[in-house]
């Protein structure tokens, strides 16, 4: 099933959501995160449009990188292996 180029935008916003929260919260998921979600977009995609999804998206993520993580001091902090620590 090919998406329509509307629907291609939609989820490249949702994209955008997911990798500011990777960003923040957990920055080495956020290259493999991004790469699975564009070629799925891709796969999804016709041909004339993988292009602009590829270079949108590359945009976005630089764009997300270059900002400062912001830190939320009310976050809880969870230990998964609270003795290994």
């Amino acid at each position: 099933m090919l998406f329509p180029a509307d629907v291609l935008d939609s989820e490249i916003r949702k994209l955008r959501g997911l990798l500011q929260m990777l960003h923040e919260d957990q920055p080495d998921v956020m290259e493999d995160v991004f790469e699975f979600h564009v070629t799925s977009l891709i796969t999804h995609a016709a041909a004339e449009h993988h292009r602009r999804i590829r270079s949108a998206a590359q945009a976005m993520l630089d764009d997300i990188r270059s900002r400062p993580v912001e830190q939320n001091p009310d976050a809880p902090e969870i230990l998964l292996m609270p003795s290994a620590a």
